[in-house]
């Protein structure tokens, strides 16, 4: 693979990944410490935008699998500058991007499911306000339209809690693989990096992984705080891989 391929897969996967994260609704809520994470929040946020939504989670998944593609690159060009945890960071990062489409997958399947639960609720509400009047026939309706919106419920929670375990585990995967990352491109010497940057990114990398995966194990992606502070290594990892892509651009290795 070119050193070209791998600068922009870098590059552009990141930005693509960092973007559609943002423009997915409720997330920027998150980030800035409102409610995006609570069953009711996610399901306003992302049943009443349903296309929206799977449309971002797709252009996310592809920019997962555009970065893992410049991820190879890397793994192939540092050759045997770094033999003891090359191969591991190859993994967890491999890993980690299986665990995020799982995650993305079940994101789009609460959309689904979220969509379902917002009508199956406005039914339940209309047919229980036509019950009132006491007319047998209406009560009988507004019994069947309650089970079927706690059906929905149920369905769209199993989800809602099967996502965010996904979501936590790919996290804590990928900060792992950060670490290694970041020791791999410090051993890579001034291949791709002059030696100023090459210890910003490599260090840069090993310190942010280290640092928000404890946090992240004290405050977990599902709260508030987690959420936020997830976001924030994420931005961070962003610009140290966005400096490494530019780095392997406009060097001279092959």
């Amino acid at each position: 693979m070119s050193k070209t391929i791998t600068g922009l897969s870098l590059i552009i996967g990141v930005l693509v990944i960092i973007i559609a994260s943002f423009l997915i609704p409720g997330n920027s809520a998150g980030i800035t410490g409102g409610d995006a994470i609570s069953f009711s929040a996610m399901t306003n946020n992302v049943g009443l935008e349903k296309g929206t939504t799977q449309t971002l989670i797709i252009i996310l998944g592809f920019g997962c699998l555009i970065f893992l593609n410049g991820f190879l690159g890397i793994y192939r060009g540092i050759g045997d500058r770094e033999t003891e945890f090359k191969s591991l960071a190859m993994a967890l990062t491999v890993i980690a991007i299986a665990l995020f489409l799982g995650a993305l997958a079940l994101g789009n399947a609460f959309a689904s499911s979220s969509e379902k639960v917002i009508n199956a609720s406005q039914i339940a509400q209309m047919s229980a306000q036509a019950a009132a009047g006491g007319d047998p026939t209406a009560i009988a309706q507004a019994n069947v339209d309650g089970i079927s919106e706690i059906v929905a419920v149920s369905a769209s929670a199993s989800i809602y809690g099967a996502y965010w375990g996904v979501y936590a585990m790919a996290g804590y995967v990928l900060l792992l693989a950060t670490i290694f990352t970041g020791w791999i491109i410090v051993k890579s010497g001034d291949h791709y990096l002059n030696s100023m940057l090459n210890m910003i990114v490599g260090y840069g990398l090993m310190i942010a992984g280290i640092v928000f995966l404890i946090l992240n194990l004290i405050w977990p992606v599902n709260e508030t705080v987690g959420y936020q502070i997830f976001g924030i290594s994420q931005l961070i990892w962003g610009i140290l891989i966005i400096i490494l892509g530019t780095g392997i651009l406009t060097s001279k290795a092959k």
